[in-house]
């Protein structure tokens, strides 16, 4: 495991998180909001613990929220939520990271740009450097890779202290020590404001000096440890949006203040935190394959047809698109190979049963030609029903919708 350039303690327990509710069915609701924790990435597998996943799972994540139509938020779309100037979307998500790793900028910067997310990152602003100043071996972003970022619109700079990591005094949560703003024993509200209020302070001024941001929002407890005292001075420095690190679903009908938010970890990825529960409805898809009519049994969830992964292999098999399906058992994943003949088993195209169903989205990612995606589908009796169009995306047939003649239109 690396060295890392400061300690952290994790404060959430994963096998509490999966358990805690069924995200996918209620996020949607009034108010409601789950936030996810995010800290540093990396590209070896090996290399992960507490804090760190992979650029692939974070991929992954991104590609999900993607793909089941989730909104992400900002500080300033709260509080405009909150003062009634905009609505809460339909399935909103807040993306946040902790302290400013380097691969923030590096790994999951580019991924945030091609799924269209956005993300806040509370830093701890004495280990951000400028360009000119930071050594090759750094573990935190630049400055300038902050302002970059800010300028296109896709991240937002909070606060995570100056320097109130608190290792000098003990902290990281021990017993006798003070952890992240908590005050000190015998502490006066005066001093601990001088104390805590400056380095606030001083983590703003930085990050409005650097980053090229109007204000600053946002505030991530170190540690989720919370202070009533420090409450006080985020208000008054104008930061209404703070988290905290235990898993729960924020209220935000209730407060913008210590909200609750879900830590991500290789082991807990958000197709599983807000695996999607959905009516799935009988139903049927016409489609024209290169000018041909044909018809697919599908389901109509939320809006749209899914059809089964293998009655779409049939009809394309003999076209220049043809793809093969297999089912890898040991990841319990289906692979798919674009170019590729496909062999019938002769269960394609079988009636669906009648009636309405309740279905639950798929938790692990579909291989393409051997790199996992997290696309919108469904496991249903045993077949993975997709959208055409994700199908198309990954196997290499375009799909476009004729509002005309309500058909799909498939040139394979």
């Amino acid at each position: 495991m690396r060295q890392r350039f400061f300690q952290k303690v994790r404060r959430t327990v994963a096998a509490g998180l999966l358990a805690a509710w069924c995200l996918g069915g209620c996020a949607s609701a009034a108010g409601n909001l789950p936030i996810l924790m995010y800290h540093d990435l990396t590209i070896d597998e090996n290399d992960t613990d507490s804090m760190t996943i992979t650029d692939e799972r974070f991929r992954l994540d991104m590609e999900f929220l993607q793909e089941f139509g989730y909104t992400s938020l900002l500080s300033q779309d709260l509080l405009d939520i909150r003062q009634g100037s905009a609505a809460m979307p339909e399935k909103p998500v807040m993306i946040t990271f902790d302290d400013g790793y380097r691969s923030n900028y590096e790994l999951a910067y580019p991924v945030l740009q091609q799924t269209g997310m956005r993300a806040i990152i509370a830093v701890i602003a004495r280990n951000i450097r400028t360009q000119e100043q930071a050594s090759a071996t750094r573990g935190s972003m630049t400055w300038e890779e902050l302002r970059e970022m800010v300028s296109t619109g896709t991240v937002e700079v909070g606060s995570h202290t100056f320097n109130l990591h608190n290792a000098s005094y003990g902290g990281n949560l021990s017993p006798d020590g003070i952890d992240g703003v908590t005050r000190r024993p015998g502490e006066t509200e005066s001093a601990y404001r001088q104390r805590v209020g400056g380095d606030l302070q001083q983590s703003i001024e930085l990050i409005l000096q650097y980053t090229g941001q109007s204000r600053v929002w946002y505030f991530s407890y170190p540690f989720g440890a919370y202070d009533s005292w420090m409450e006080k001075l985020l208000e008054e420095s104008g930061i209404y949006v703070s988290t905290l690190t235990y898993g729960g679903l924020a209220n935000t009908s209730w407060s913008l203040q210590k909200m609750p938010r879900y830590g991500i970890h290789m082991e807990n990825p958000v197709s599983a935190l807000l695996r999607q529960t959905d009516t799935a409805t009988p139903a049927q898809a016409s489609v024209l394959v290169n000018g041909q009519p044909y018809t697919l049994a599908a389901y109509n969830i939320d809006g749209n047809n899914y059809v089964r992964v293998r009655d779409v292999a049939v009809l394309l098999k003999d076209t220049a698109s043809g793809f093969d399906v297999q089912w890898n058992n040991e990841m319990s994943q289906v692979e798919l190979a674009s170019f590729t003949p496909y062999t019938p088993l002769g269960t394609e195209n079988t009636p669906l049963p009648e009636g309405k169903r309740t279905v639950q989205s798929i938790i692990e990612p579909t291989a393409a030609d051997g790199t996992p995606h997290m696309i919108a589908a469904y496991n249903i009796d045993g077949c993975t029903f997709y959208k055409l169009r994700s199908l198309g995306d990954l196997c290499g047939f375009t799909v476009a919708w004729d509002e005309s003649t309500q058909t799909v239109q498939v040139t394979a």
